[in-house]
């Protein structure tokens, strides 16, 4: 029998909507006794559905994230708008120092102090355990697993999405799954990073970086009016392009590698939020997350600064 992740007395999620509605999903399998919704609109039907295909659980429909605290919460979940992550961490983090949040962790476009700066005393003060969901970790996990990857000396990453973002906002978007794929294919460590060229439109971002002493292009665009999003990828020689497939509301993928091999996957959102959950209070699994998180700011920095 498939173990439960841990249990919960009281969690919390702001934004339960479109990624938000990922949280709660998987919260809900982990036998937590107490849920609270915090949205942008203040919906009924939706606690009412979910009490009644959830009987054993008690969901609070709250109207601002200040009736989270009476609520005393274990672990909240922050898949608001990343322009509102700041203030809601800031407010939060008071009284629940467990925190998932949807990448990126936050972003100022405009601030004296550096995100880095800010990031790095917000995750390094030891009573905080924040994780930054950060899908594109499994599926690196995953692939270099399956195809025995050692040295990672090319990487090009391609994200084309249904995203409304545009000029800067794609790559503050984007670069984080490209960033914490490429981290975790060859070391969180960051030994040195140089920029070779920056290409940008409205609906288009792209860059060559040298990583660690890794070649690396990515290619990000948006457009809302795309049908599905497209994730293809080329690591040294070996092209990757990944198949969605949706079966009972549920989201399968597969990866197509070279064109001609199928490779299983996890779904790399409910895999590593699953693997959040399990291991928020290890220690060396929140390091890990928390230095790929800070080194892909770093970088965000300088390219959308340059």
């Amino acid at each position: 029998m498939k173990k439960k992740n841990k249990k919960f007395d009281t969690a919390a999620i702001i934004g339960p909507s479109g990624i938000g509605s990922v949280h709660l999903r998987e919260i809900i399998k982990t036998g937590t006794q107490n849920i609270a919704l915090v949205g942008r609109k203040f919906k009924r039907e939706r606690i009412d559905i979910l009490s009644k295909n959830n009987k054993e659980i008690k969901f609070y429909n709250l109207k601002s994230i200040k009736e989270i605290k009476k609520l005393k919460p274990n672990v909240i979940s922050v898949c608001s708008p990343t322009k509102y992550h700041y203030d809601h961490i800031s407010y939060i983090i008071k009284f629940c120092k467990s925190l998932i949040i949807e990448k990126p962790i936050f972003w100022f476009k405009h601030k004296k102090k550096s995100n880095y700066e800010i990031a790095k005393n917000l995750l390094n003060k030891k009573s905080n355990r924040i994780f930054v969901n950060l899908p594109m970790i499994s599926l690196a996990k995953q692939i270099k697993y399956k195809n025995n990857l050692v040295k990672i000396y090319k990487l090009n990453f391609n994200y084309f999405t249904k995203g409304k973002n545009n000029f800067e906002n794609i790559p503050i978007d984007l670069l984080p799954h490209a960033l914490s794929f490429l981290f975790t294919l060859n070391s969180n460590t960051l030994k040195n990073f140089k920029i070779l060229s920056i290409t940008k439109n409205k609906q288009f971002w792209s860059c060559k970086i040298i990583v660690n002493e890794c070649l690396c292009k990515f290619v990000f665009k948006q457009d809302p009016n795309r049908q599905d999003s497209r994730l293809s990828f080329k690591i040294n020689n070996d092209t990757y392009l990944r198949k969605q497939f949706i079966k009972n509301d549920i989201y399968l993928i597969k990866i197509l590698k070279n064109k001609k091999e199928l490779i299983n996957i996890k779904n790399p959102m409910t895999d590593y939020l699953n693997f959040i959950l399990k291991n928020m209070n290890k220690k060396d699994i929140l390091k890990k997350n928390n230095d790929i998180t800070l080194n892909l700011i770093k970088i965000m920095e300088k390219l959308i600064n340059y």
